[in-house]
């Protein structure tokens, strides 16, 4: 919590300055065609073209001392590395990333396709949209129990602890308030009812904001966000028998909240960022969401399941932009890592 709280206090020091600054400025440079006859201030324009415009693409590459995903680690502590492209015109736009990953099932990669629309009304962008995390390739599944008590193949008696495939879909909208020069602020849901392949309904709900030194290239920028995952699939394991119609219950996945903050850089189109990231979950809350290789074996041996892949950590990372549109939404899509 203290890190929370200092997360908070920051953003509003910092975002209260420089809006007064902003203010300022704005304020000898109004015009006064801003203003209705009322004194009110005129609202922005929307823009209600969805297919008017060029076609705009973008591509980047990014270099991650650790890949992080909502606060998990998708690479076990290890560098990863992550290529993106997209094709917008107007308000729609299709993409779609590849990135390298490690997980119990030791997919080849993952490879996610989204796409959507992204209306604009002045300030204010909002985005609707579907994002699929492809991880095709799975050469593995751990379970527990059975005639052993760890095996990568099934035997009698034994629960998987993760589906072969954990590919699955999420729904997302979004929305950017751009305050001014300096402050924009954020926020975004995403659902699936079918969370990892476990059959489990989730819902990410977070608020971020960034903060901006407009002619430098510096900005610092934070997260938080509140992830509800509710109950699996009663084959990767039961948590309890429901008299009744409903019967066995599935296993309840860790709901937790996580956060990030951290500073850029932006050289010439290459961004430097060095960023801490935390969640509230304990190791074994951790296992529960992402049942690694050594929590299996520490779950079977010692009946202690544990995963160090949600713990606090600080992730340094380097980002080429590259293409004809380099504005933040283009850039900063619904992506699997940013988040």
């Amino acid at each position: 919590m203290r890190g929370i709280n200092f997360i908070l206090v920051a953003l509003f020091l910092s975002s209260g300055y420089c809006s007064t600054v902003a203010l300022a400025k704005n304020s000898a440079d109004k015009k006064p065609e801003t203003l209705l006859a009322d004194g009110h201030v005129a609202l922005p324009n929307a823009r209600l073209e969805p297919f008017n415009g060029d076609i705009k693409y973008s591509f980047s590459t990014e270099l991650n001392s650790e890949t992080m995903w909502r606060g998990i680690s998708l690479t076990n502590h290890r560098p990863g590395a992550l290529v993106r492209g997209e094709i917008a015109k107007g308000w729609f736009y299709v993409g779609g990333e590849a990135l390298n990953v490690t997980l119990p099932t030791f997919p080849v990669a993952q490879l996610d396709v989204y796409g959507g629309v992204r209306p604009q009304f002045g300030p204010v962008t909002l985005d609707f949209g579907v994002f699929y995390y492809g991880r095709p390739g799975n050469q593995n599944q751990w379970f527990l129990g059975g005639t052993f008590p760890v095996m990568t193949l099934w035997t009698p008696g034994a629960f998987p602890t993760t589906p072969l495939n954990q590919s699955f879909v999420e729904f997302f909208g979004k929305s950017t308030w751009a305050i001014n020069d300096y402050l924009t602020i954020g926020s975004e849901n995403y659902y699936t009812p079918n969370w990892a392949g476990y059959e489990a309904h989730a819902l990410y709900s977070g608020g971020n904001a960034r903060l901006s030194l407009p002619g430098a290239g510096v900005s610092l920028s934070g997260a938080f966000g509140h992830y509800f995952l509710g109950m699996g699939s009663a084959t990767y394991g039961p948590t309890y028998i429901q008299p009744g119609i409903k019967g066995i219950q599935g296993f309840k996945l860790s709901t937790y909240n996580t956060w990030n903050i951290g500073a850029s850089y932006d050289w010439n189109g290459a961004v430097f960022d060095i960023r801490y990231w935390d969640t509230n979950l304990t190791q074994r809350g951790c296992f529960v969401n992402v049942a690694n290789p050594a929590g299996n074996y520490s779950a079977a041996l010692w009946g202690n399941p544990y995963s160090n892949w949600c713990e606090a950590r600080v992730v340094g990372s380097i980002k080429i932009n590259l293409g004809a549109d380099k504005s933040p939404s283009i850039i900063n899509p619904a992506s699997a890592v940013i988040e």
